[in-house]
């Protein structure tokens, strides 16, 4: 089985070796040792920090396989993004062009660069381990963000946005960079992605045209993947669109992935999430498959288990509770998996 916590120093060559097989594309978990330990450290300032609204916390928690107590994967969530510097989108809307001297009316789709996403709570860098992206382990690793932004609501704003990773190939070619920013940034997306990932975002704002572009004057290849999910990033996305996530015309400004939103109390995880007390079940549960969490903060749990809806709470078998270091009439929170 599983067990989702917050990460730890400890945890730091797991979290390389899980960057590294990540590969391309994956702005927010870069392969570089420094900047992941930045990223354990920023996490743990943040459980460790009284909070009454968002600002620049950063959580980072690892996906755990319980049997051999290896580290199989991580996820983050960004309290806010945009409070340093701006957080850069591409938002695809239309431009008219229109004569009625000869009647012609168009209507040209164009990318506009734009900080639309600064000041909102971002869900990121969900990587799980190529022997472990089952849907127990990727749809709990994804909800278990849920339940703690349910469990902790000041933390995090009233919208939720997740990048999802776009078009590239293993050598790190993407069509839409090929067209569009490597004019401007004179460097192949490989490294354009590497640098966003471990430097701060002021070049962004340096170079990227402040002019539309409209579409139709890109490649045809470029066009054809503006929106499209990388294959690697199907799982993951089709959670989150499950969840209630929707895709609103955003993009990537590198790769042209797509960006999905949501509000937060509408998400079927926090809309439907409970608290009460752990119960003990005498026999094998034949109840159906729960995400639950316990512990507050830095020792905050979530582990996937079948449970029993009881009045008093809900009902876990032993093995559960062991798991998440608890007992009979711990409090616990709990959502359908």
């Amino acid at each position: 089985m599983y067990l989702v916590r917050p990460v730890d120093f400890a945890d730091l060559p797991a979290l390389e070796r899980l960057a590294q097989q990540a590969g391309i594309g994956i702005t927010n978990f870069p392969a570089n040792r420094d900047r992941l330990n930045d990223k354990i450290a920023s996490s743990r300032r943040s459980f460790q920090t009284d909070v009454v609204q968002p600002g620049d916390e950063s959580y980072l928690f690892v996906l755990i396989d319980t049997s051999t107590d290896d580290i199989v994967g991580c996820c983050g969530i960004d309290a806010m993004v945009g409070v340093d510097t701006p957080f850069y989108s591409y938002r695809i809307d239309e431009v008219v062009h229109a004569s009625p001297q000869l009647q012609i009316h168009n209507r040209i789709p164009a990318l506009f660069l734009c900080h639309d996403y600064s000041g909102t709570s971002r869900l990121m860098a969900l990587v799980v381990d190529k022997a472990h992206q089952n849907q127990t382990a990727m749809s709990l690793l994804s909800k278990a963000r849920l339940l703690f932004i349910a469990r902790y609501p000041e933390r995090f704003t009233k919208r939720l946005f997740v990048e999802l990773r776009g078009e590239s190939d293993k050598h790190g070619y993407s069509a839409f960079w090929d067209a569009l920013g490597k004019h401007f940034f004179s460097m192949d997306f490989q490294k354009a992605d590497y640098l966003s990932g471990v430097t701060n975002k002021h070049f962004i704002a340096d170079l990227m045209p402040r002019y539309p572009i409209y579409v139709p004057t890109l490649p045809e290849n470029a066009q054809d993947v503006i929106g499209v999910i990388h294959e690697d990033s199907s799982q993951s996305a089709d959670i989150l669109m499950d969840e209630g996530f929707e895709f609103r015309g955003y993009i990537d400004i590198f790769d042209a992935g797509p960006t999905i939103e949501a509000r937060t109390e509408s998400l079927t995880t926090i809309a439907t999430q409970k608290t009460g007390k752990a119960l003990t079940l005498t026999e094998t549960s034949k109840g159906a498959m729960h995400i639950i969490s316990a512990g507050h903060l830095e020792n905050f749990r979530v582990t996937a288990a079948p449970a029993e809806y009881q009045t008093a709470g809900l009902g876990l078998e032993q093995t559960t509770q062991e798991r998440l270091a608890i007992s009979s009439g711990h409090k616990i929170q709990w959502a359908k998996l």
